[in-house]
Formats: structure tokens, sequence, C-alpha cells
């Protein structure tokens, strides 16, 4: 059942996100990206916890509206076990059609796409 413009899954993850803030102070190699476009009204900025060549851990910090939000708390939980190397794949369009965002606000996954790619651009080289 949808509410307004939200349907079920942006409200409940709009209503429990259980990955925003700060990561938990343990050891591993720590990623952070982040990205703004303040005239779409959004900010995003994500931060992993990695060890073993995988996301342990993801936190997210966001000013936006309910579909940001809630489109950041399932980017967070879906980045969360992933190895390092598919930290630059971001699919705005799966994001988008499963919280049925409408076209508008588009604009505003785009942030986190962004902000996803400067989390992957963090990694430290290696070699």
């Amino acid at each position: 059942m949808a509410v307004g413009d939200y349907c079920t899954e942006v409200l409940t993850l709009f209503a429990h996100p259980t990955h925003a803030g700060d990561l938990e102070a343990t050891a591993g190699t720590r990623l952070h990206g982040e990205a703004a476009a303040l005239d779409r009204s959004a900010w995003v900025a994500l931060s992993a916890l990695c060890r073993d060549g995988r996301v342990i851990q993801a936190r997210w910090r966001a000013w936006g509206c309910p579909h940001l939000l809630a489109a950041c708390e399932l980017t967070a939980l879906q980045l969360e076990g992933r190895p390092l190397e598919s930290l630059a794949r971001f699919s705005l369009n799966e994001l988008a059609e499963r919280l049925e965002v409408p076209a508008e606000k588009l604009g505003r996954l785009l942030v986190i796409e962004d902000a996803q790619r400067a989390l992957a651009a963090s990694m430290p080289a290696t070699g």
C-alpha cells in the first residue's frame, strides 16, 4: 500500500534506516565518497569499511527527500558483502524502479551514483 507519493518500501526504508550514520570503530580499510547537487536538494556521503577485498559495513549520511534517503539506505544495504572491484557499478534504473521514484526525482538518484563512484575512487592503489 502506498501513502501519498511513496511506495511501501520507501516508507519502510525511510522510517527504519539501519545504515544511516557513521562506521563502527573496527579494523579495516575505510572508504568515503561524497556528492551533492544542491540545485536538486540532494547531498549524499557514503562510507564503507572493507576487509579481505569486501565491504563489511556501509553507512550513509544525506540531505534530501524521502526517496533519496530510502535510496541511500538501499544502496548501503546492497554494498555490504560486495567485492571491492564491484563498487563502481551502480544501477540507477534498478534502484528507481524498485523504489518507484518519479521521473522528476531521478536527478537526485544521480547524486547517489556520483557518491558511489567517489567511494570506489577512494580505494587505495594496489600494486
